[in-house]
């Protein structure tokens, strides 16, 4: 339930709609845990895309499950600056503003229907 503001943004250009991106598997290469100081390498392609977001005054957040406790969101903070992101907020929490997710975990449904979005990537958690 920690969560921490580092930024004061200004409204993005997306009014103050913001996109949450997950480290870990996401933006960081995911090997397992190996305790919260630990964060792997950047994954380019989702390390430029927020970037580019950040440009166009698009609000990120960085949404992950370390944020839920609170001496695991330094190290984040860490890596974020060392790669280039300094003073993303840090959540575990979404709201009504959120306006996408991205993360290696999520499936996407059709609103109200219970149904995945065509071609979505999903198989069922094997017993």
């Amino acid at each position: 339930m920690a969560e921490k503001q580092t930024s004061d943004r200004k409204e993005s250009r997306i009014g103050n709609k913001w996109i949450g991106v997950d480290l870990d598997g996401t933006l960081a290469q995911w090997d397992g845990w190996k305790g919260h100081e630990y964060i792997g390498a950047p994954i380019p392609a989702m390390l430029e895309r927020v970037k580019r977001w950040l440009k166009m005054d698009i609000e990120v957040r960085i949404f992950t499950a370390r944020a839920s406790v609170a001496h695991h969101i330094p190290p984040v903070e860490k890596w974020l600056s060392d790669n280039g992101l300094p003073g993303l907020k840090v959540t575990n929490q979404k709201d009504y503003k959120m306006l996408q997710l991205w993360d290696d975990r999520c499936v996407q449904v059709i609103p109200n229907t219970g149904e995945l979005v065509k071609n979505a990537n999903w198989t069922p958690p094997s017993s």
